[in-house]
Protein backbone atom coordinates (compact mmCIF):
# COMPACT_ATOMS: atom_id res chain seq x y z
CA UNK A 1 0.00 0.00 0.00
CA UNK A 2 1.73 3.12 -0.66
CA UNK A 3 1.65 6.22 1.18
CA UNK A 4 -0.85 8.93 0.29
CA UNK A 5 0.18 11.93 -1.95
CA UNK A 6 0.70 14.54 0.71
CA UNK A 7 1.93 18.11 0.14
CA UNK A 8 5.63 18.73 1.06
CA UNK A 9 4.49 22.06 2.29
CA UNK A 10 1.83 20.32 4.32
CA UNK A 11 1.55 21.29 7.94
CA UNK A 12 2.66 18.41 10.36
CA UNK A 13 -1.16 18.63 11.35
CA UNK A 14 -2.44 18.44 8.09
CA UNK A 15 -0.02 15.61 7.08
CA UNK A 16 -1.62 13.53 10.44
CA UNK A 17 -4.91 14.49 9.20
CA UNK A 18 -4.38 13.37 5.78
CA UNK A 19 -2.28 10.02 6.71
CA UNK A 20 -5.62 9.03 9.45
CA UNK A 21 -8.37 9.98 6.81
CA UNK A 22 -6.65 7.70 4.34
CA UNK A 23 -5.62 4.81 6.74
CA UNK A 24 -9.22 4.90 7.71
CA UNK A 25 -10.54 4.65 4.43
CA UNK A 26 -8.05 2.01 2.91
CA UNK A 27 -7.94 -0.35 5.73
CA UNK A 28 -11.75 0.29 7.04
CA UNK A 29 -12.20 -4.08 7.40
CA UNK A 30 -8.83 -4.03 10.04
CA UNK A 31 -9.58 -4.75 13.37
CA UNK A 32 -7.44 -1.77 14.57
CA UNK A 33 -10.16 0.93 12.63
CA UNK A 34 -12.83 -1.11 13.55
CA UNK A 35 -12.10 -1.21 17.42
CA UNK A 36 -11.79 3.03 17.15
CA UNK A 37 -14.57 4.69 18.88
CA UNK A 38 -15.00 8.53 19.28
CA UNK A 39 -11.72 8.89 22.42
CA UNK A 40 -9.54 6.49 20.40
CA UNK A 41 -10.06 8.35 17.68
CA UNK A 42 -9.12 11.87 19.40
CA UNK A 43 -5.83 10.02 21.12
CA UNK A 44 -4.54 8.65 18.39
CA UNK A 45 -5.27 11.69 16.20
CA UNK A 46 -3.33 13.54 18.65
CA UNK A 47 -0.49 11.51 18.86
CA UNK A 48 -0.06 11.60 15.08
CA UNK A 49 -0.43 15.57 15.21
CA UNK A 50 2.66 15.22 17.87
CA UNK A 51 4.76 12.79 15.95
CA UNK A 52 4.23 14.70 13.06
CA UNK A 53 4.81 18.60 14.62
CA UNK A 54 7.73 19.41 13.75
CA UNK A 55 9.37 16.55 11.17
CA UNK A 56 12.39 18.21 10.48
CA UNK A 57 13.78 18.04 13.93
CA UNK A 58 12.41 14.86 15.15
CA UNK A 59 13.16 13.17 11.99
CA UNK A 60 10.42 10.95 11.70
CA UNK A 61 8.11 11.86 8.49
CA UNK A 62 4.53 10.43 7.35
CA UNK A 63 5.93 8.09 5.27
CA UNK A 64 7.72 6.12 8.46
CA UNK A 65 3.97 6.88 10.03
CA UNK A 66 2.20 5.48 6.73
CA UNK A 67 4.41 2.64 6.73
CA UNK A 68 3.43 1.39 10.40
CA UNK A 69 -0.09 2.20 10.06
CA UNK A 70 -1.00 0.46 6.47
CA UNK A 71 0.92 -2.52 8.15
CA UNK A 72 -0.82 -3.01 11.24
CA UNK A 73 -3.67 -5.44 12.11
CA UNK A 74 -3.77 -3.98 15.52
CA UNK A 75 -2.49 -0.75 16.94
CA UNK A 76 -1.13 0.20 20.11
CA UNK A 77 -0.49 3.69 20.73
CA UNK A 78 0.59 6.63 23.52
CA UNK A 79 2.82 9.48 24.41
CA UNK A 80 4.33 10.38 27.64
CA UNK A 81 6.35 13.06 29.61
CA UNK A 82 8.49 12.72 32.50
CA UNK A 83 10.84 14.97 34.07
CA UNK A 84 13.24 14.95 37.23
CA UNK A 85 15.65 11.93 38.43
CA UNK A 86 14.87 9.08 36.59
CA UNK A 87 13.13 10.35 33.78
CA UNK A 88 13.66 7.97 30.80
CA UNK A 89 12.71 4.91 33.44
CA UNK A 90 9.34 6.93 34.65
CA UNK A 91 8.62 7.76 30.66
CA UNK A 92 9.49 4.34 29.52
CA UNK A 93 6.69 2.38 31.67
CA UNK A 94 4.31 5.00 31.65
CA UNK A 95 4.20 5.21 27.91
CA UNK A 96 3.54 1.37 27.94
CA UNK A 97 1.57 1.21 31.09
CA UNK A 98 -0.86 4.12 29.93
CA UNK A 99 -0.68 3.25 25.84
CA UNK A 100 -4.33 2.54 24.29
CA UNK A 101 -4.33 -1.21 22.05
CA UNK A 102 -6.75 -1.18 19.27
CA UNK A 103 -7.00 -4.75 18.01
CA UNK A 104 -5.66 -8.39 19.37
CA UNK A 105 -3.15 -7.95 22.42
CA UNK A 106 -1.62 -11.44 21.30
CA UNK A 107 -0.38 -10.92 18.20
CA UNK A 108 2.92 -10.02 17.94
CA UNK A 109 4.42 -6.64 17.95
CA UNK A 110 6.00 -5.96 14.37
CA UNK A 111 7.40 -2.40 14.04
CA UNK A 112 7.56 0.27 16.83
CA UNK A 113 7.57 3.79 16.07
CA UNK A 114 9.28 6.54 18.22
CA UNK A 115 9.21 9.42 18.59
CA UNK A 116 11.20 11.56 21.42
CA UNK A 117 11.74 14.99 22.17
CA UNK A 118 13.84 16.58 25.20
CA UNK A 119 13.90 20.33 26.90
CA UNK A 120 17.74 21.94 26.31
CA UNK A 121 18.27 21.61 29.86
CA UNK A 122 18.93 18.72 29.82
CA UNK A 123 19.10 17.40 26.26
CA UNK A 124 18.51 13.78 25.73
CA UNK A 125 21.35 12.00 26.74
CA UNK A 126 22.48 8.56 24.96
CA UNK A 127 21.73 6.06 28.06
CA UNK A 128 18.33 7.57 28.46
CA UNK A 129 17.71 7.15 24.92
CA UNK A 130 19.19 3.31 25.51
CA UNK A 131 17.02 3.21 28.62
CA UNK A 132 13.62 3.88 27.00
CA UNK A 133 14.63 2.14 23.61
CA UNK A 134 15.18 -1.53 25.71
CA UNK A 135 12.31 -1.03 27.96
CA UNK A 136 9.84 -0.75 25.55
CA UNK A 137 11.42 -3.78 23.00
CA UNK A 138 11.47 -6.25 26.35
CA UNK A 139 7.85 -5.46 26.54
CA UNK A 140 6.93 -5.71 22.69
CA UNK A 141 9.61 -8.65 22.05
CA UNK A 142 13.02 -8.46 21.00
CA UNK A 143 12.19 -9.11 17.09
CA UNK A 144 10.47 -5.70 16.48
CA UNK A 145 11.56 -3.42 14.14
CA UNK A 146 12.58 0.14 15.51
CA UNK A 147 11.85 2.90 13.79
CA UNK A 148 12.47 6.36 15.94
CA UNK A 149 13.77 9.64 15.87
CA UNK A 150 14.90 12.63 18.47
CA UNK A 151 14.70 16.32 18.08
CA UNK A 152 14.56 19.54 21.14
CA UNK A 153 11.64 21.34 22.33
CA UNK A 154 12.87 24.17 23.97
CA UNK A 155 9.11 24.11 25.83
CA UNK A 156 9.82 21.02 27.93
CA UNK A 157 12.50 22.41 29.96
CA UNK A 158 14.42 19.32 31.89
CA UNK A 159 11.56 16.95 30.72
CA UNK A 160 10.92 14.08 27.85
CA UNK A 161 8.11 13.26 25.91
CA UNK A 162 7.56 10.58 23.65
CA UNK A 163 4.89 9.91 21.14
CA UNK A 164 5.00 5.60 20.18
CA UNK A 165 2.95 3.84 17.48
CA UNK A 166 2.97 -0.23 17.88
CA UNK A 167 2.03 -2.36 14.79
CA UNK A 168 0.71 -6.08 15.82
CA UNK A 169 0.25 -8.15 12.80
Amino acid sequence: MQPPSISSSASGPAQADALFASWLQECADVPAVQALTPATKSGLLTVLHHILADTGDINVDHQDVWALLAGATSLQFGMATGGGHNRAAVVGQQLWESSTLLGDATLPAHRILLAIQSGTTPELEMDELTQILEYVVSQAGDQVEVVFGHGLNPALGGSIQVMMLVSRQ
